[in-house]
């Protein structure tokens, strides 16, 4: 069931239209801004150039009091990623947003440069809507991210879908499974797509995942969540990328 996407329009617009879905299943969670941009390395740069970028951008997030964590993503488990780099930005709100970008786009200019010499990434950037489903009290720092593309079933809504991952992730607790997630919601600059939300999940360590591997192909996972999840959405196999946190912001 494809949904009608929500580009060109402010972030406050967009809060109101996922309010009006996701949110009712659960009054008390907030939704924040995430953005993802896909980046390719310039002629004769790596990683480390990019690091190197990165540890500046630190410093000037801290000084300029950013509300903002980042993650460079780096594709492990794909098929034909579409990118050598990616970049994953969060935010506690909308207004948070709104004051990171006015202070970036006013002052970042130099940083900006130096970023645009080591990686171009003017092809993809996309921001999303983030709502908690099994999420940290902190922020992540390093670790791997499992994304899933998923479709709702026709007559399901949004709403629906959160109330099912929330239920699909107080299970995983219970059954022992040391993943965290998210939903977003494609939101501004999303383009033509074929799906109607992401479910984001992270794992800390590779053992982490397989032991969550094991307890849904052998411990009974892949059938509670057929139960939960079945009729409501589907998701496409994931891909996974090796995530490294640039910032972690913690509300300080």
């Amino acid at each position: 069931m494809k949904k009608l996407l929500l580009g060109g329009i402010a972030v406050c617009a967009v809060s109101v239209g996922w309010g009006s879905s996701a949110l009712a299943a659960e009054a008390t969670v907030k939704a924040t801004a995430v953005d993802f941009r896909a980046c390719n390395f310039q002629s004769g740069k790596t990683m480390k150039d990019l690091d190197k970028v990165s540890a500046k951008f630190k410093q000037y997030a801290n000084k300029n009091d950013f509300a903002y964590s980042a993650w460079t993503l780096t594709p492990q488990y794909h098929n034909g990623a579409e990118f050598d780099v990616g970049w994953l930005g969060a935010w506690p709100s909308g207004d948070a947003y709104g004051l990171s970008m006015e202070k970036w786009v006013t002052t970042g200019q130099a940083l900006q440069a130096e970023f645009d010499q080591v990686i171009d990434c003017g092809n993809h950037h996309e921001l999303a809507l983030s709502l908690p489903i099994n999420a940290p009290e902190g922020t992540p720092t390093d670790g791997l991210l499992m994304i899933y593309k998923c479709t709702l079933e026709d007559g399901k809504t949004l709403g629906d879908a959160y109330a099912a991952h929330l239920e699909w992730g107080t299970a995983k607790k219970g059954m022992g499974f040391l993943d965290n997630s998210w939903m977003f919601q494609p939101a501004i600059g999303a383009g033509d797509i074929d799906f109607d939300y992401y479910h984001a999940v992270v794992f800390y360590r590779y053992s982490d995942l397989g032991a969550g591997m094991e307890l849904y192909a052998n411990g009974g996972g892949m059938q509670r969540h057929d139960k939960i999840l079945g009729g409501v959405s589907s998701c496409q196999t994931p891909s996974i990328y090796d995530a490294l946190s640039v910032r972690a912001y913690e509300g300080r």
